[in-house]
């Protein structure tokens, strides 16, 4: 199967969807990209994997694991001495949620 076609036109459609505002550089550059993108993938795609066999995760249980344990940790004034702004006893953070 052809790869999908990327051009501006679905660069500047998918940006609607997203509500992203892309200048006329930004979209004809992207869709360069993208379609470079997808090239690639389907370039990957007509890789022979018949004799490989699925790999579905990781086997965690062999990972190496250290022994949870209770080690000194650093005071509250040690952490917050460091930082940029303090407040209430804490650090302080831009608020994200209104």
């Amino acid at each position: 199967m052809p790869a999908p076609k990327i051009d501006r036109a679905v660069v500047l459609h998918v940006a609607k969807l997203a509500s992203l505002s892309l200048s006329e550089a930004e979209a004809d550059r992207f869709a360069g990209e993208l379609a470079r993108v997808v090239a690639y993938v389907a370039e990957l795609d007509a890789v022979d994997t018949r004799d490989v066999p699925p790999t579905a995760h990781v086997l965690v249980e062999r990972l190496p694991l250290r022994k949870d344990e209770v080690k000194p940790c650093l005071s509250r004034e040690d952490a917050l001495s460091q930082a940029p702004e303090v407040e209430a006893n804490g650090f302080a953070v831009p608020a994200f949620l209104e």
